[in-house]
């Protein structure tokens, strides 16, 4: 570009500084300050991340205490991310870019300072504290505690005045794109973090959800790709000596971003109790989003045109050239995940956290990094390490490459094991093997980021002359940004259009307010109205304890394995219950719906589990589930499950409080009002007996020890077939029982210890078909027993054959008869009817009210040392007391053999 034509394309004041190759004073100490704070909060929050992934194959590595529990390091990494790492380097490359963009220095050293000690020692450090000591918010993007945010408010208070207002001394229409984005990323940012973080603990539930979601996407939308497609949008010009393809599309590209962005948040909560009408228009939003990203992309590509001799052998561009071609995946897979049919599969699953690493890394690090590199090789008295930087980018693109994929192909994987009637924990069990790979593939990032750490410090220092000549090329690197902005002329007719910018950054305002209006304030109107109709007056409010608990469930990050929504989806419905309603959740401040299932979701946990099944769960998980990855919460409890700490009873409480409004109010009973469920195709909702219907994993109470509606699973009779029948329910025992029953079936799993009634003893009796046959079907209630209906029949009928393999015959019964049969039937009816009823069928006036209800004699018959263990012990958890102060030793003598010669005898007055 000749001295003339640099001279037309911008206005007089630019045009000394820049023929005296003189350029605005640039703040090099905190450009290094921030890039040195930038590496080290990076390896960090790749560590804790490594950490997070380590424990979905490794639950109990670094468990025993809670600094180091995976809600936690969870919460560190993500927000180590945010703001440690990016946050930091953003700012270094502010430092660096807004002088020349701006033709003016950032407005004082000493804000910039105090900026830089904000960000780093009153947000990134106190906040990471503050979360391993338990103090944090449960909200996607926004887990640092309010005290934290406050000052996050101020650092972008601060900044623009740092940064925004030497721009605004420069005539608006002739900025740079990259300005726009600068001054765009910080200004809507500002008026959204607040909105995002503060105001969900303002506005409970559903209507909380809505703010959520909008925040979630605007951390995204609104700060990491504002900031990273300004440096794009520098470092390619700059490095190429060439401008931009058309700056007129870089502002189109720019404006619709900031139009549509903050409309496309809800589709988070997509099938959800948020109004339809609000999840649909952020669905069409997120369609023109990823058109607007396919617009941005074209021009930053075709900007690079006849460059890749460059972009090959210059490795910051390829770092940038990487983030462009990942910005183009990470959008149109966003607009494609965010359509219904899509949606309904893949949201909740891995699928969802390999596109945020694909966007957190991929897109914003690489780009990130490559502005890093490229600054640095321009600051006087610097190292660079080209071969060592070169190492860096291919760990990095292969470590990411590897990770993306497999977190896609296990999203698929889950998505397919949820939408059959198999176990939640075969889900897990699917993708174990791709949580190690993912794991794995976290070692090649981590090297490549260390690497690019380490070629900022060694190698050769830069020469003065390298230096001269740098500072030289800085004016033409202006001068291409120039010419791009100067493209922009030939739209920028007399009149009114020369304002067009500053009507558009109006405009943009105006959505930004109409993106909270339409999508979060209306909703939210339209929510409170609904609840306010639907809600049962005689709704409780949670107790003090399960208000702790909530809170201790919060920070240790429950919510981000664990949702608290069941969608209106049939396979939603199926395997939870009914969908969650908007009034259930009047009373969350902030709202627990959650955005991942690594576990089940917990909204219908009210009477579910028993007591001590979650007390043994919380202390360790793999007591009661062999293959469960959650991980234990030792700190919960004074040295066994049998003795939990204040903290775990507030936990316990609160978990069996949820679902428990809508199951003690009777809403179940009653028409469904929710406006939101719209009758289409992919929602179950217009079935409302499908609603209705009892999930798989909720038992079903039994009177007289089985339940009609219970196939009976009788095993094969051929020899053959029941040898490989035995055989396979032998491995489903292993996996699925053995941890309560114990390896032989006798009662002594690990969980035995803490559970009350213990677990049984399949050795110690002989059960018929019928009875085994209900009770993995049905579960037994009162005890920790579940019910195993989503195995498929072919399953369930080979564990009953294998839990008849158990049974090994008693020696013969003692000839000796003290008392008579009829007298053995009187004592029976005198001592034991009540319960077991007239013929021992389960069925006695009592039973109805009992849990666990009283053993059937005509389907279970105990061995001579199992019942008469049970005369005398009694059976500690259940109603049945001991008898060995009542009846005398022949006494029970008789009772154990008139109860064992029941077994097998027609049922008379069942009940059934």
């Amino acid at each position: 570009m000749t001295e003339s034509a640099e001279i037309a394309s911008y206005p007089s004041e630019r045009r000394n500084s820049q023929g005296s190759g003189e350029l605005p004073s640039v703040e090099y100490g905190l450009i290094r300050a921030h890039l040195f704070a930038s590496l080290v909060t990076l390896v960090l929050s790749v560590l804790f991340g490594i950490l997070v992934a380590t424990k979905f194959t490794f639950p109990e590595f670094l468990g025993g205490h809670g600094w180091l529990t995976w809600g936690r390091l969870r919460y560190n990494h993500t927000q180590g991310i945010f703001f440690g790492w990016l946050g930091n380097a953003f700012l270094a490359f502010l430092y660096y870019a807004v002088p020349r963009l701006a033709n003016r220095p950032v407005l004082s050293r000493k804000l910039g300072w105090f900026l830089f000690c904000i960000w780093n020692f009153a947000v990134v450090l106190p906040g990471w504290v503050l979360v391993a000591a338990g103090f944090s918010q449960p909200l996607e993007w926004a887990e640092f505690p309010l005290v934290v945010d406050a000052f996050v408010v101020l650092a972008f208070i601060l900044m623009v005045f740092e940064f925004v207002l030497p721009f605004l001394k420069a005539r608006l229409s002739d900025l740079y794109v990259s300005a726009w984005y600068i001054i765009g990323g910080i200004i809507f940012t500002m008026l959204a973090y607040p909105v995002g973080n503060f105001v969900p603990e303002l506005v409970p539930g559903a209507r909380g959800a809505a703010f959520s979601g909008l925040w979630i996407h605007d951390a995204v939308g609104l700060y990491v790709t504002p900031f990273a497609l300004a440096i794009a949008y520098y470092v390619i010009p700059a490095t190429t000596r060439r401008p931009i393809f058309s700056h007129f599309l870089s502002m189109v590209g720019f404006w619709v971003l900031f139009f549509i962005y903050p409309l496309n948040g809800t589709h988070h909560y997509v099938y959800s109790a948020i109004p339809m009408a609000a999840q649909k228009g952020a669905i069409v939003a997120s369609a023109y989003l990823g058109m607007d990203v396919t617009l941005v992309v074209t021009n930053l590509l075709l900007s690079l045109r006849g460059s890749s001799g460059i972009a090959s052998k210059d490795v910051p561009l390829r770092f940038v050239w990487f983030g462009v071609v990942s910005y183009l995946l990470v959008g149109l897979q966003g607009s494609v995940q965010a359509l219904m049919p899509v949606n309904r599969i893949i949201h909740f699953t891995d699928w969802v956290i390999g596109h945020s690493h694909l966007a957190m890394i991929g897109f914003a690090s690489f780009i990130a990094l490559g502005g890093i590199a490229h600054l640095w090789q321009r600051i006087p008295g610097t190292r660079y390490n080209e071969r060592m930087m070169n190492w860096s980018f291919w760990l990095l693109a292969v470590g990411l490459a590897l990770m993306v994929t497999d977190l896609t192909i296990a999203g698929l994987v889950e998505a397919q094991v949820w939408q059959s009637s198999a176990p939640w924990i075969d889900s897990v069990r699917a993708i174990g093997s791709y949580w190690l790979v993912r794991t794995l593939s976290g070692l090649p990032i981590l090297a490549g980021f260390i690497l690019f750490w380490t070629s900022l410090v060694t190698g050769p220092k830069l020469s003065e002359a390298t230096i001269s000549e740098t500072r030289r090329l800085t004016s033409e690197d202006v001068a291409a940004f120039e010419d791009g902005s100067a493209a922009s002329h030939e739209f920028s007719l007399t009149g009114w259009l020369s304002h067009a910018h500053v009507i558009a950054f109006g405009a943009g305002v105006g959505f930004f307010a109409l993106s909270f209006l339409v999508l979060a304030v209306l909703p939210g109107k339209e929510l409170a109205d609904e609840i306010k109709q639907v809600a049962p007056v005689t709704m409780p409010t949670l107790t003090a304890s399960e208000q702790r608990g909530r809170v201790i469930y919060g920070r240790e990050g429950c919510a981000y394995c664990h949702t608290q929504q069941v969608r209106s989806l049939a396979a939603d419905v199926r395997r939870f219950g009914a969908p969650t309603e908007a009034w259930e959740t009047k009373y969350d401040y902030p709202q627990l719906w959650g955005t991942r299932r690594i576990g089940p979701d917990l909204s219908r946990e009210f009477n579910l589990h028993p007591r001590d099944w979650q007390l043994t769960h919380l202390y360790n998980p793999r007591f009661v589930v062999r293959d469960s990855v959650m991980p234990p919460y030792p700190w919960l409890f004074s040295g066994s499950a049998n003795q939990p700490t204040q903290e775990g009873l507030d936990l316990l409480a609160y978990l069996q409080s949820l679902g428990r409004a809508r199951q003690l109010s009777g809403f179940e009973r009653q028409p469904l009002a929710s406006s939101v469920h719209a009758a289409t195709a992919d929602m179950a909702m217009p079935n409302e007996a499908s609603a209705r219907a009892t999930p798989p994993s909720v038992p079903i109470a039994m009177r007289g020890g089985y339940n009609a509606s219970a196939p009976v699973l009788h095993p094969a009779s051929n020899p053959a077939d029941l040898q490989e029948e035995v055989s396979r329910g032998g491995t489903l025992f292993a996996a699925n029982c053995a941890s309560c029953h114990g390896s032989a079936g006798k009662g002594d799993g690990r969980a035995s210890a803490s559970l009350l009634p213990k677990p049984a003893n399949l050795t110690a009796a002989r059960f018929s078909d019928e009875r085994l046959s209900s009770v993995l079907w049905n579960g037994i209630t009162g005890s920790a027993m579940p019910p195993w209906r989503q195995l498929p029949t072919e399953d369930l009928r080979a564990l009953v054959a294998y839990i008849d393999s158990l049974h090994v015959a008693s020696a013969a019964p003692s000839t000796q008869e003290s008392t008579t049969p009829g007298q053995a039937k009187s004592l029976f009816a005198a001592a034991c009817a009540s319960c077991h009823g007239d013929t021992g069928a389960g069925n006695g006036p009592a039973a109805g009210v009992l849990a666990p209800s009283p053993t059937n004699f005509h389907l279970k018959k105990p061995t001579e040392e199992r019942a008469w263990e049970v005369l005398e012990n009694g059976v500690p958890g259940t109603a049945m007391a001991p008898w060995q102060s009542q009846l005398s030793a022949d006494q029970r003598h008789a009772l154990v053999e008139f109860v064992r010669s029941l077994y097998g005898t027609p049922q008379e007055n069942s009940g059934q």
